[in-house]
């Protein structure tokens, strides 16, 4: 059950093998390993893959009723936070390879609200400086 449940969490979200093996820090053939049944994760692997597919460890390996659900589409889960925010990324599907594994990695991490904060700081500070610029521009071309 645990092969198949990795395999259907992993397709869910939209993750190649490659980006869980990268959180994982393992090679993407010991990943598929996993997947096949060859071999099984260990318990900090079991935890971050829960983390990843934003679901519990049981639910990983099968110890719970509710497997059968599909974790939320990133879109879903950002709009929690800023509607504005997953207009254009409805499913993990869309986003590119730095993208899915930022959203991997960000999973792994506890003090999700503070990151959250730190980027969109970080973007609000970044959309000012562009219009500061874009400003001086427009300035310079009336002179």
């Amino acid at each position: 059950m645990l092969k198949e449940n990795l395999k259907r969490l992993r397709k869910a979200c939209g993750f190649r093998q490659e980006d869980v093996a990268n959180v994982l820090g393992i090679d993407r053939s010991a990943y598929s390993y996993y997947e096949s049944g060859k071999t099984e994760p260990n318990i900090t692997n079991l935890i971050k893959l829960a983390r990843m597919f934003n679901v519990t460890v049981d639910e990983v390996v099968g110890n719970d009723v509710h497997t059968a659900n599909a974790p939320l589409a990133v879109a879903e889960v950002a709009a929690e936070y800023d509607s504005q925010v997953c207009e254009d990324v409805k499913t993990m599907k869309d986003c590119t390879p730095d993208e899915r594994v930022l959203v991997a990695w960000f999973r792994q991490t506890t003090n999700k609200k503070e990151i959250i904060e730190l980027v969109k700081s970080h973007i609000e500070a970044q959309n000012a400086e562009t219009q500061e610029s874009e400003a001086e521009d427009a300035e310079a071309k009336n002179e």
